[in-house]
């Protein structure tokens, strides 16, 4: 399976999996433009995402690509929860001082913060391994859907944050007013961007992202819970470890059969 971090990296790509995603942070950080809400600045960041987007690169720079399992929440999951004792808290951006502050405590000094023993680090390390794979990257209906997966302003209820999380995402792509506006909807007036919408139940099949239903059956009631004891159409930011633990096996084994259907394909 063709691993794009790799092609990105070149020469800096490691077997730390970690490292690697640190590294492509930072290196796409160096380029990234400052965001400006007019045209020309929307078309320099466009182009600056399909150079050095994960997903993008996957897609041959298909603007609706996207990351299944963002790899910095697990991350941060772990490295704060085995921190914490410490009184530091880990940060993707550092807003003050050097940006990359805390991606460089980690690529520097990996085993202080991250020891390599325990558990929950050897299961952040199976799941960064995949996730610069083929397997963690999807085309979503509508390109703005990439947005709303992280905060999704929802009809009657406002915005809401859904914690990067893929069961929430298949339980609410059957709900007109959440990721269901991005589908194609019975009774939906013809038009040139609504005639290009799939019906989810397609989408699901064509992203194969039906190894995150149970029983084979592409509907709400068997969404793959992320906790067993949480509604999957509902978030959770988590803390401690037992829960971090169940659900990293949950995106590891999601990823591994994610792969495996693929392959098939």
């Amino acid at each position: 399976m063709r691993n794009m971090m790799k092609e990105y990296l070149g020469n800096d790509y490691s077997d730390n999996h970690l490292k690697n995603f640190c590294l492509y942070w930072m290196k796409g950080r160096e380029t990234k433009p400052a965001w400006e809400n007019t045209e020309e600045g929307k078309a320099r960041f466009n182009e600056w995402r399909q150079k050095n987007d994960l997903d993008c690169l996957y897609f041959n720079g298909d603007l609706r690509a996207d990351t299944l399992m963002s790899a910095w929440t697990p991350i941060s999951w772990v490295v704060n929860c085995l921190n914490r004792e410490y009184g530091i808290k880990f940060f993707k951006y550092a807003t003050n001082g050097d940006p990359d502050h805390y991606l460089k405590l980690l690529v520097d000094d990996r085993d202080a913060y991250l020891p390599p023993k325990h558990e929950l680090v050897k299961l952040l390390d199976r799941f960064l391994e995949l996730a610069e794979l083929r397997c963690n990257y999807i085309l979503l209906p509508d390109r703005d859907m990439n947005r709303a997966r992280y905060n999704c302003e929802v009809k009657g209820i406002g915005r809401v944050s859904l914690y990067d999380e893929v069961p929430l995402m298949l339980y609410h792509i059957f709900d007109k007013d959440w990721f269901g506006k991005y589908f194609e909807q019975e009774g939906t007036e013809s038009g040139a961007k609504s005639a290009q919408r799939v019906d989810a139940v397609k989408w699901v099949n064509r992203e194969r992202l039906d190894v995150g239903f149970r029983d084979g059956i592409i509907d709400q009631d068997h969404v793959i819970p992320l906790l067993k004891n949480l509604h999957p159409g509902k978030g959770k930011n988590l803390k401690e470890e037992t829960e971090i633990r169940e659900a990293l096996t949950y995106m590891i084994n999601l990823l591994e059969a994610r792969m495996k259907a693929m392959e098939k394909t």
